[in-house]
């Protein structure tokens, strides 16, 4: 019997070639996307749920309370993992690890700039199930000097031997002990080796002792919490921690700082800790929800063409099903006779979808950085997933034109008093019009309000110069050599400044600690220091308020040949932070005098800057500290002419090179750098317009193909109003009239939830847009357009048709 019904359904199926087009077209597009999004969700909630301790593993983190308000950080002191093996020794399994963004790898004159270096103890590969290939990490990581490869590493330096030296940071070698496999996409922590954890050496930081509990850099503590314990029950346990391991002059600084913990179910998902532990950032989680109701919108869209269209058909079925019902057929079977025709129209539609799906995938995963893949065989949920949105696109299409045309009165079809107002479910097509209309006018309007915050982005000054700046990385912080690579770009006549610090204004390169206004203060806040030479200020454009900026006897009274007392520090404040400190004006801080966290050092306030962000519009700008320390100083700024860049860098990486020949040359400009930080953002903004369009694409099918029919059912009554006298515009007016009015209800009803639903977006921005009242008309009036060329692309055709010809047989 089954058989039989898609059979006929088949049949049924070419019969109506048109109406079957427009419906696989637009379940195609809706099914697509509904995939996609699926496949983009499951992506995401798949991070780290390949480890076997997935359940049990928690990071330690820590919380600081203060003035400025709460900061949270993944990353903890160094001997917490040490002092927390000593404390809860019936934990076996703990682990600490320390990240390195990139680092210079050599294997004799082979240099590569190699990303994600993670440096690990001898337990990491037993807290974490990352595949050993061959070694011991066991015994290999407990020694200094060892590193593992992954797989792919080993292939690029080694030319795939499993066992060598590599040069390390140009200055200390490393015995390749271990290949281990590359890590999954799915990861939270991404490497591409892994140190030693006895091999990491103060310098890196340098020169703070990693043994210091006021040192919180990159350093992350996991553990496995056994079966008989609870997270309540390791958390008492860290509350002892600052009276019991922090100096006694220590612990008045960090009297509001407490350990926390986190598990590893939420790493992924929890977007409040102020660093990134690793390579791989987590994201929003309510970004998944918003994405998962867009896909069941747009599939419903698509859905309610389907019903709109075989409703609409009611009239051309109604024979066929009167002849079959006084044939003896029930409406049961009727029922699950159309089912059987939406099922295959469906099972089309999801065919056609995994193909094209396959096709873009190779540009989403580039577009959105991510490792998405269809595979049914080995991705069992993508296979259910797939069954069940057939079985829902089926019912939901098919159920209630089922349910409508098996239902028909067989007396009444036969005598033809069955009429398209009465039998199609004009009201309810009405009703799924509008709903198709109020979905695209929302993500219409979000769309606009997006495109304006992404304008504002582009458009507001962020209180410094990022046009034409090179930033380069310094290999190490040696200042003769600093020097003279100052010399040698100087000389380059297209350079106009150079400036070497920590990092341009918006780098993650800063530190952050606590500062005051004297040491009696018991007052204490966070701030955000950042080491720069006298250059920076004229490099970068950051304006001067009250004061001085910093010259070349700061810098020289600072010097690395200088013993730490001998040395003489001034303090650059920005606006926030003469806020913070209760000063009423610029003027008022200059010549007093603060203590930081940076070796306790106190200093005068020599000058005062004007705010500038530090970070993206996201986060309100935070008190910063500028001051001299070339121990620090790993970024070249360089102000270059715009004129001849290609040329100009070329001179840059010469200089470079004859400075640092023994290592690697790389640049980026600031520009872009800042641009990054709004990727996120950009790609979301993309999505939206993507989504929008699709949704409007789908509801124009659907509308045409209403349209359509209507105007067949209506083609005997066009030509008697032609007779009559009737103009074409009153007759496409006769068609459009009643969409328009449906429009403006569906504008009704969306224009109040796309207002609440970007008005909470908008909400996640430190600086943003004010929602304009003109992003609601254009809204209402770019759907009203589509929809009238839409309709009245058909409704012309039918009304410039011969009279004689549709009424030649009356």
């Amino acid at each position: 019997m089954i058989k039989n019904y898609l059979l006929l359904a088949f049949r049924n199926v070419l019969r109506n070639r048109s109406y079957t087009l427009i419906n696989v077209l637009g379940l195609t597009i809706g099914l697509t996307a509904c995939i996609i999004i699926f496949l983009l969700i499951s992506y995401e909630v798949r991070f780290d749920r390949f480890h076997k301790h997935y359940d049990n593993i928690y990071r330690i983190t820590q919380r600081t309370r203060s003035s400025s308000g709460e900061e949270l950080n993944a990353a903890t002191p160094y001997p917490v993992a040490k002092a927390f093996r000593n404390d809860f020794s019936q934990i076996p399994l703990v682990t600490q690890i320390h990240v390195q963004d990139e680092s210079l790898v050599a294997v004799g004159d082979d240099k590569r700039m190699l990303k994600d270096i993670v440096y690990a103890d001898s337990l990491f590969f037993e807290v974490f199930d990352f595949k050993v290939l061959s070694g011991n990490p066991r015994i290999e990581l407990g020694e200094p000097g060892k590193v593992f490869l992954t797989r792919s590493t080993a292939d690029k330096l080694l030319k795939g031997q499993d066992h060598g030296t590599i040069r390390y940071n140009g200055v200390e070698d490393l015995e390749v002990v271990g290949i281990i496999e590359d890590p999954v996409p799915e990861s939270h922590i991404q490497f591409t080796m892994v140190i030693s954890m006895a091999s990491l050496k103060s310098d890196i930081f340098g020169g703070f002792p990693l043994d210091s509990w006021d040192m919180t850099a990159a350093g992350y503590t996991y553990f496995v919490l056994p079966d008989n314990m609870t997270p309540e029950t390791v958390l008492k346990g860290l509350e002892g921690f600052i009276d019991k391991y922090y100096k006694k002059d220590e612990k008045e600084h960090n009297r509001n700082r407490v350990f926390e913990l986190q598990s590893l179910r939420t790493i992924h998902f929890d977007t409040q800790f102020t660093d990134h532990a690793t390579v791989t950032k987590a994201i929003d989680a309510s970004n998944l929800w918003v994405m998962g109701i867009l896909g069941i919108f747009i599939l419903m869209i698509a859905c309610v063409n389907f019903i709109n269209l075989a409703t609409a058909l009611a009239m051309r079925k109604a024979k066929e099903i009167g002849v079959r019902k006084t044939l003896g057929a029930r409406r049961r079977q009727l029922t699950l006779y159309f089912l059987g025709e939406t099922f295959l129209i469906t099972l089309i539609a999801v065919l056609i979808s995994l193909c094209i799906t396959e096709w873009t995938l190779p540009w989403l995963n580039g577009f959105l950085e991510k490792s998405l893949r269809v595979n049914l065989l080995s991705n069992g949920m993508l296979l259910v997933f797939l069954l069940v949105l057939i079985l829902f696109t089926t019912v939901f299409s098919g159920f209630y034109p089922a349910v409508i045309l098996s239902g028909f009165n067989p007396a009444t079809v036969l005598k033809s008093k069955v009429t398209a107002q009465g039998t199609s479910g004009a009201g309810v097509r009405k009703v799924l019009v509008v709903f198709q209309f109020g979905i695209a006018q929302v993500l219409i309007i979000c769309t606009l309000v997006i495109a304006g915050q992404m304008t504002y982005f582009r458009d507001k000054s962020l209180g410094f110069s990022q046009e034409a700046i090179i930033n380069v990385p310094l290999p190490k912080p040696d200042v003769s050599l600093q020097a003279s690579l100052r010399t040698r770009l100087e000389a380059i006549p297209e350079v106009q400044h150079v400036s070497l610090s920590l990092g341009p204004p918006t780098s993650d390169n800063v530190f952050r600690t606590n500062f005051q206004r004297n040491e009696k203060s018991s007052e204490g806040y966070t701030t955000t220091v950042k080491p720069v030479d006298w250059h920076y200020l004229e490099t970068y454009g950051i304006k001067l308020l009250a004061g001085r900026w910093l010259n070349d006897t700061d810098e020289k009274q600072t010097g690395l040949d200088l013993p730490l007392e001998q040395r003489h520090y001034v303090y650059i404040l920005n606006e926030a932070a003469i806020r913070r400190l209760g000063f009423p004006n610029p003027q008022a801080a200059i010549g007093q005098t603060i203590i930081t966290g940076v070796y306790g050092i106190e200093a005068e306030i020599a000058g005062v800057v004007a705010d500038y962000h530090t970070t993206s519009l996201h986060e309100p700008i935070v008190p910063v500290i500028m001051m001299n320390f070339p121990r620090f100083y790993y970024d070249a700024g360089i102000k270059v002419n715009s004129q001849n860049l290609s040329q100009t860098i070329a001179a840059i990486r010469t200089a470079w090179e004859s400075v640092y020949p023994d290592f690697y040359f790389e640049y980026t400009f600031l520009d872009e750098e800042v641009a990054g930080q709004y990727r996120q953002d950009e790609r979301t903004f993309t999505l939206f317009k993507i989504f929008a369009g699709i949704s409007i694409f789908i509801g124009c099918l659907g509308l045409y193909g209403l349209i359509s029919f209507m105007a067949n059912q209506k083609l005997k009554e066009v030509g008697i109003r032609k007779v009559m006298g009737a103009s074409v515009a009153s007759i496409v007016m006769l068609f459009t009239r009643e969409f328009i009015k449906l429009i403006l209800i569906a504008f009704a009803l969306a224009a109040p939830l796309a207002y609440f639903f970007m008005d909470n977006w908008l909400q996640g921005f430190a600086y943003r847009i004010d929602m304009p009242w003109w992003v609601f008309l254009l809204a209402v009036v770019v759907t009203l357009i589509i929809a009238l060329l839409t309709v009245g692309y058909r409704s012309i055709r039918a009304a410039v048709t011969n009279p004689a010809e549709v009424l030649a047989a009356e």
